[in-house]
């Protein structure tokens, strides 16, 4: 089951600064029949992320309360798009500034912390299990470097490339 246009605007309507983002987005995607909701939230995590950067969070309490509500009953896909659309992207990017990712846990009413935590835990899990890997016989025959996502925002200039790269990978702790 997918997320709805309206379990979306729920989210969106909480953040009055985010509206023109929003629209941008709802008319990029305006021939879409099932626009990617997923890329909404991730421009709304890049939101939230930069605004705190910023010292402008008068509106995460709305924000987070909205969430706190639609998780109350959610549908599996209203679940999964603030799961890994929102919370997972809000923890990665915030993992590559000097705040990181907790100071936003108290915005988090209870059922939005247990899946915050479950998302952290989750890439903590992935994060330590790739690291122990070893090589299976055909990584012998090519031999692959890992991405150094720090390397590469070091040196990105284009801001949407760069949003690219902290949403999908979270700073090495």
């Amino acid at each position: 089951m997918s997320s709805s246009r309206e379990d979306v605007e729920k989210i969106i309507s909480a953040v009055p600064g985010f509206h023109e983002n929003w629209k941008k987005f709802l008319r990029h995607w305006a021939e879409e029949a099932s626009p990617p909701w997923y890329l909404a939230m991730a421009d709304l995590a890049h939101y939230i992320v930069e605004n705190y950067a910023q010292g402008t969070t008068t509106e995460f309490t709305d924000l987070f309360a909205a969430i706190e509500n639609l998780l109350q009953d959610p549908s599996p896909g209203l679940e999964n798009l603030i799961t890994v659309g929102l919370f997972e992207d809000i923890q990665n990017i915030s993992s590559h500034r000097n705040f990181g990712f907790a100071v936003f846990r108290q915005w988090l009413g209870p059922r939005s912390l247990v899946i915050w935590d479950d998302v952290d835990a989750f890439v903590e899990r992935v994060s330590k299990w790739t690291r122990q890997q070893q090589p299976r016989w055909w990584q012998f025959w090519r031999r692959r470097k890992k991405f150094d996502a720090e390397g590469a925002l070091r040196r990105v200039e284009n801001p949407e490339l760069r949003k690219i790269i902290e949403s999908n990978y979270r700073r090495d702790q």
